[in-house]
């Protein structure tokens, strides 16, 4: 072999891994942003994120709180953060009427701009609470949807994809929402 291919092969084999080595040492020692969780800088933040409008029971009253979460293009998407959002109930309430532990099982637009929101048992099954607080979730729920989706102009709510009569014996619930929550509690 000639001396000077030799001197090549050597050169570029030495400068390949002298690449390993310095590649290793660099990925090695620098430290990954907060456990796999990307930060971005405050102005990427505001505009990647949106503020939703939820109305819970308090009281005999509606109380209105504000969440910000991940921008959502799609009607759907942002109708299932509202709903996501109003399950978990207020922030500061330790004896929300809210159920706990209720699945979304689906949301679904129907032509009539009516959106169907399909929960599971746990929304009938786990509610506590006397007319006033069957009425003030119902119109939470209701407030919640329709302040933070314009396309939508009524709330039809489905318990394991069928009509329910009553959610706790006060409310005819086979009807859109819009009928029961429309009058003022005093």
């Amino acid at each position: 072999m000639d001396k000077k291919k030799v001197i090549g092969v050597s050169i570029l084999l030495l400068l390949f891994i002298s690449g390993i080595f310095v590649g290793y040492w660099y990925f090695s020692s620098t430290k990954p942003a907060s456990k796999g969780i990307e930060i971005k800088n405050n102005t990427e933040n505001a505009e990647d994120l949106y503020s939703l409008r939820m109305y819970y029971p308090a009281g005999e009253h509606l109380q209105i709180e504000e969440r910000r979460l991940p921008r959502r293009t799609l009607p759907i998407a942002v109708a299932e953060a509202v709903v996501e959002q109003y399950l978990k109930g207020p922030v500061d309430a330790k004896d929300s009427v809210v159920p706990r532990e209720v699945k979304i099982l689906g949301i679904y637009r129907g032509a009539d701009r009516i959106l169907y929101v399909d929960l599971s048992e746990e929304f009938r099954k786990n509610f506590r609470g006397d007319a006033i607080s069957e009425m003030l979730l119902l119109k939470g729920l209701y407030q919640s949807i329709i302040s933070n989706i314009e396309e939508i102009l009524d709330v039809k709510v489905l318990i394991e994809g069928k009509e329910v009569e009553t959610l706790g014996g006060h409310f005819y619930l086979k009807y859109p929402l819009k009928g029961i929550v429309s009058y003022e509690t005093s």
